[in-house]
């Protein structure tokens, strides 16, 4: 699994790994999913494309983990997968582009497991250990 879930105090946490920065965020995305959503039937019949650009990796994972989560609540889209996710230095920032795929909210066979307020700064740092890029994320529940 490319993240795990951890004991926090009031909230929910993970710790998400990749191998490069965008198998981090990969992860990440996977993670929240994880937290927030029971899908019985996956069905890639949309995808959503995500432009941000930020002076660093935390700020950008945490801008696109609550986008997912906007767009859950907001405009009913149910994130799947990642599609496509690149990551590009650009003068003294970095843009972050993703395309994600999923589907349009159903009840009947998506169940929200655990409504998440918003995705935190708390803790956050992406390190990379012996090779292997993590962070731990902390959900506002």
């Amino acid at each position: 699994m490319p993240f795990k879930i951890i004991d926090h105090t009031a909230d929910v946490a993970i710790i998400a790994y990749g191998n490069s920065i965008e198998d981090l965020f990969e992860s990440a995305c996977l993670g929240w999913k994880f937290i927030s959503l029971e899908t019985q039937i996956e069905n890639f019949e949309l995808s959503k494309k995500f432009l941000f650009s930020s002076s660093s990796y935390e700020e950008l994972l945490i801008e696109l983990l609550n986008e997912l989560n906007f767009q859950l609540y907001a405009n009913k889209f149910v994130f799947l997968k990642i599609n496509k996710l690149t990551l590009t230095k650009v003068d003294s920032s970095i843009q972050l582009n993703v395309e994600a795929a999923g589907q349009k909210y159903n009840p009947e066979i998506h169940t929200i497991k655990e409504e998440i307020k918003g995705v935190t700064f708390h803790q956050i740092k992406i390190e990379n250990v012996n090779g292997i890029f993590q962070t731990k994320i902390v959900f506002d529940i």
